[in-house]
């Protein structure tokens, strides 16, 4: 797991092979408590909230928010760390 960004007590992390899967997606903790997994689109479409894993509706709007705002880095970092 690599945690590539840190916002307003949030934590952002990529799994790495072999354990995680398609489609590209990052896991957000809250430091308040739980995570969801937001899957992170592509070029022409938005990341999308895909689980979540106890995190209250506010705080994981707010994870959305941070993962659409460095969308683009995002997915850099996981096709670095896939290949």
């Amino acid at each position: 797991m690599v945690r590539v960004h840190d916002e307003a007590g949030f934590r952002v992390y990529v799994y790495a092979p072999p354990r995680e899967h398609q489609p590209p997606h990052v896991h957000v903790e809250c430091i308040g408590g739980g995570e969801v997994v937001v899957r992170l689109g592509g070029e022409k479409t938005m990341p999308t909230l895909w689980l979540n894993h106890h995190m209250g509706a506010a705080d994981a709007r707010e994870a959305l928010r941070i993962v659409q705002a460095y969308q683009r880095r995002f997915l850099e970092e996981w096709r670095r760390i896939h290949g």
